[in-house]
């Protein structure tokens, strides 16, 4: 089901929707979150400051986020606009609120003339899902990893 998409209105995160952000963060625990956000969102917002955020409300209430940056040259490729995290409170999701945040976040980038990547986790299906039906396609970015494990 979908909200009627005028209903939500998205808008560039200031600073002080940080706390917001952190409420509905922690709202998505278990199986409401995505397993490739392991990071809080106000320590990502923190640290990084991302400087492409917006905030998602819905009759005036704020219920989703999206943490994003254009970022320069980095893993030997261009500019790209890159989306750190997607947030939207359960009872909220399924109903356009993330994909509007995602469209308008790849607005800006289209604007500025820059693809839009996103990093996922191979096992996290759900998320692999919701970008593919945004038009988004496997990129070609491998990690592989060395792990040491203290025990």
């Amino acid at each position: 089901m979908r909200a009627d998409n005028s209903r939500i209105k998205i808008r560039r995160m200031s600073s002080e929707d940080i706390p917001t952000v952190m409420v509905i963060d922690r709202s998505l625990s278990g199986p409401q979150r995505a397993i490739s956000w392991e990071v809080e969102a106000d320590v990502e917002a923190e640290v990084y400051h991302p400087a492409l955020s917006f905030i998602a409300e819905l009759d005036g209430v704020a219920v989703g986020f999206l943490l994003g940056d254009i970022r320069g040259v980095k893993y030997g490729k261009d500019m790209k606009g890159w989306i750190d995290m997607v947030g939207v409170y359960p009872n909220y999701q399924n109903l356009g609120v993330g994909r509007k945040l995602v469209q308008t976040f790849c607005e800006v980038c289209e604007r500025d003339r820059v693809d839009v990547q996103v990093l996922l986790r191979e096992d996290d299906e759900r998320l692999k899902k919701f970008f593919s039906t945004l038009d988004f396609s496997r990129g070609n970015i491998v990690t592989f990893v060395k792990e040491f494990r203290t025990e």
